[in-house]
């Protein structure tokens, strides 16, 4: 299992797992230079050849849901913390 941390000043997420997809609610807090890094990690799902592993819906106000398949979890909070959308990003052991 992997544990991450964020700044509550920039974003908030929320996690909750649906069956064997996860889903977030992203909410970009601080404008810039976030929502142009949670677009880089939208388009990097966007561009790969697996249409369903990863998938965003945008609303107002810089909030995003994003459905995460559960073999896609690793990848997608990696290009998170690659984006510096994460402080922190540890396996855990509980």
């Amino acid at each position: 299992m992997l544990s991450y941390q964020f700044d509550n000043k920039v974003l908030d997420i929320k996690e909750t797992q649906d069956g064997t997809d996860f889903e977030f609610h992203i909410q970009v807090l601080t404008e810039k230079p976030y929502v142009e890094r949670i677009r880089q990690v939208w388009h990097f799902f966007d561009q790969n050849k697996d249409y369903t592993d990863v998938l965003f819906y945008a609303y107002p106000n810089h909030e995003y849901r994003v459905i995460v398949r559960q073999e896609h979890y690793v990848d997608f909070l990696t290009e998170l913390f690659k984006a510096q959308l994460l402080l922190r990003l540890e396996w855990s052991n509980i």
